[in-house]
């Protein structure tokens, strides 16, 4: 009887062992996972302030570029740049040309002389601005109709014209569209600058500069 009750007293200590040891370990395990739910839950404010302050960053340099690029010119010059790269230009000559532009140097006073569009009904003389340094520059335009529809001799400055800018010695360069006509040619050492604009009746003003090249 004694040796009876002295192993179901012992059993009943080891099992009251055994459910300390698995409480103590269940206990455990809810602590690891709490502890892991609250380091997830610290993981993802990180990712959230994380994201957050990327996103208020990537605002700051899209505000930035905008910025940069609402001038028209400079829209138009990146655009332009980007077109040559994807075209295959070596983006270290375009760096280069770049490089080499600068302000016009030695600008001289601008000057104006004038000379008659021909119409297919003119039949005057042919008519030329002579510009100085060997450069010849003549048009061509539509005749004006009179209110009864009939072609008049003079140009119509409303409708588009071609500007031929001839250099002595060198091939014609030909400008068409609507007036005003700008054009810029290289001769010798210089760099000429050229804005046509309508004038008197049958004639169309040649306003140009010249400055130093390169």
């Amino acid at each position: 009887m004694f040796i009876f009750g002295s192993i179901f007293g012992s059993g009943y200590w080891v099992g009251g062992m055994h459910s300390q040891q698995i409480m103590y370990i269940l206990q455990e395990e809810k602590r690891i996972l709490s502890e892991e739910k609250n380091d997830g839950q610290n993981i993802m404010i990180e990712l959230r302030a994380d994201s957050q302050t990327a996103n208020v960053r990537l605002e700051q340099l899209r505000a930035s570029y905008d910025e940069l690029l609402s001038d028209g010119p400079m829209r138009d010059l990146v655009t332009l740049v980007r077109n040559q790269i994807d075209q295959g230009v070596d983006a270290k000559r375009l760096e280069s040309v770049i490089l080499s532009a600068r302000p016009p140097q030695n600008c001289s006073d601008p000057e104006s002389k004038r000379f008659v569009v021909a119409t297919p009904v003119y039949k005057g003389p042919s008519s030329k601005a002579a510009i100085p340094g060997g450069i010849s520059v003549f048009g061509k335009g539509l005749s004006s109709k009179n209110s009864k529809g009939k072609k008049e001799a003079w140009f119509d400055p409303n409708q588009p014209v071609e500007i031929t800018f001839q250099a002595k010695g060198k091939k014609p360069t030909m400008k068409n569209g609507v007036l005003p006509i700008h054009n810029s040619m290289i001769v010798g050492d210089k760099e000429y600058r050229f804005t046509i604009t309508a004038g008197s009746k049958s004639f169309v003003k040649v306003t140009f500069d010249h400055c130093d090249y390169p």
